[in-house]
C-alpha cells in the first residue's frame, strides 16, 4: 500500500514539474481567452478516431489469446481497455494491472497469462514508437539544435556525448548486480522452501503463476495472423495521428500555420515519449513535449501550443471518464444475461 502511494506520489510530483515547465512561460489567461474561440464541433470526429482507436487496439489484443479461448467476447475485451485507460489516469501503469484482472475474471482466463500478453503489447508499441521517432528524427528534424530544444539541451548532450559510454557501462554494470543478487534470493527462497512446507505451498503457486506470465509473453509465437496485428497496429497508429490532426481545425492550426497529416504524425510521436513518461495519464508530460514540438517546428506561438495540448488531453481524460461507465454498464448487462461471472 505504501510503495503504490509512493508511486503515485512521485508520478504525480513527475506530472506537476512538466505542467510547470510547459506554463511556466505563458499568461494562463492568454490561454484562456484563446481557447474560447476554438471551434468545439470537431470534438465529435475526435472522439470516434479515440473510439476506433481503442476498438483496434481490443481487436489487436484478441490476437495474443484468441489461442487460449476462442470465443473471447469482444464487448469485454473493449471494456478491459477503457478500464486500463481509466485506471492510467489515476496512477502510471495501474491500467496494465486493472485490464487483465478485468478480462481474465469475464473471461475465466489467467491474469498473470494476460498480464503477460500487455507486457508484450507494450514491448511491441515501443519498438513502433522507436522506429518512427527515427524516421521522424532522420528524415523530419535532421537539426540537432531542433532535438535540443524540444527535449532539452541537457538531454541531448548525455544521449551524445561520448563520455556518457562510461555512464552507460556503469549503468549495465549495475543492472547486472541486480540481477545477480535477485537470483541469489530467488535461489536462497528455494531452499527455504525445502525446509517449511508451507513457504513451499506459496513458491508453487508463484512458479505457477511466473509459468503463465511467460507464456503470456511468449504468446507472439501463436499469434496465426500475423498480418491482422499488424494492420491493426497501423489503424492505431493512424487514429491517434487523427487524434493530433484534427485538433489542427478546431484551433485552425491547418490554415495558419500549414499543418498537415505528417506534420500531426511528427507531434503524435513526438508526443508519445511524453505519454511513455509514468506521469498519470500522460498530465503535464504530454503538455510539455507537444508545446515544445509545436513551437519549435512550427513557429506555433506557446499560448496556442499550450491550449492545444489541455484541450486535446482534457477531451481525451472526459471521452475515456464518460464512456467507460456506459461501455462497463453494457457488458455487465450482457454477462448477466450469458450467466458470467459480474465484476
Amino acid at each position: 500500500m505504501f510503495k503504490r502511494f509512493l508511486k503515485i506520489s512521485l508520478a504525480l510530483l513527475l506530472g506537476g514539474v512538466f505542467l510547470w515547465l510547459a506554463f511556466r512561460n505563458v499568461r494562463l489567461q492568454e490561454v484562456w481567452e484563446y481557447a474560447q474561440d476554438i471551434q468545439f464541433g470537431w470534438i465529435l470526429p475526435f472522439a470516434i478516431s479515440a473510439f476506433c482507436s481503442h476498438i483496434f487496439r481490443a481487436l489487436r489484443w484478441r490476437l495474443l489469446i484468441e489461442h487460449d479461448k476462442k470465443n473471447l467476447d469482444r464487448v469485454t475485451l473493449f471494456s478491459g481497455v477503457l478500464v486500463g485507460y481509466l485506471m492510467n489516469l489515476v496512477g502510471p501503469r495501474l491500467g496494465e494491472v486493472s485490464r487483465p484482472m478485468y478480462v481474465a475474471k469475464k473471461e475465466d482466463l489467467s491474469t498473470s497469462k494476460l498480464m503477460g500478453t500487455i507486457v508484450l503489447e507494450r514491448i511491441f508499441d515501443i519498438l513502433v514508437m522507436v522506429f518512427l521517432m527515427g524516421v521522424v528524427s532522420v528524415y523530419l528534424i535532421s537539426d540537432l539544435s531542433l532535438l535540443k530544444q524540444i527535449f532539452g539541451d541537457e538531454t541531448i548532450a548525455f544521449l551524445t556525448n561520448e563520455s556518457s559510454l562510461l555512464t552507460y557501462g556503469w549503468a549495465l554494470l549495475f543492472l547486472l548486480l541486480i540481477v545477480a543478487i535477485g537470483y541469489l534470493l530467488f535461489r536462497f527462497v528455494l531452499y527455504l522452501g525445502t525446509k517449511f512446507e508451507v513457504l513451499q505451498g506459496w513458491i508453487d503457486r508463484a512458479k505457477g503463476a511466473l509459468v503463465m506470465f511467460k507464456d503470456g509473453v511468449l504468446s507472439a509465437r501463436k499469434v496465426e495472423r500475423w498480418w491482422l496485428f499488424l494492420f491493426y497496429t497501423l489503424m492505431i497508429w493512424f487514429c491517434y495521428t487523427l487524434m493530433t490532426y484534427i485538433p489542427f481545425w478546431m484551433f485552425d492550426m491547418q490554415a495558419t500555420y500549414d499543418l498537415d497529416m505528417l506534420d500531426a504524425l511528427v507531434i503524435t510521436v513526438i508526443s508519445a515519449i511524453g505519454i511513455a513518461i509514468p506521469s498519470p495519464g500522460g498530465l503535464g508530460t504530454y503538455h510539455y513535449f507537444v508545446k515544445q514540438s509545436l513551437l519549435v517546428l512550427y513557429a506555433v506561438p506557446g499560448v496556442t501550443g499550450i491550449a492545444y495540448a489541455t484541450v486535446t488531453h482534457a477531451s481525451m481524460v472526459i471521452f475515456v471518464a464518460s464512456i467507460t461507465p456506459f461501455v462497463l454498464f453494457i457488458d455487465k448487462m450482457r454477462s448477466t444475461k450469458a450467466g458470467k461471472p459480474v465484476v
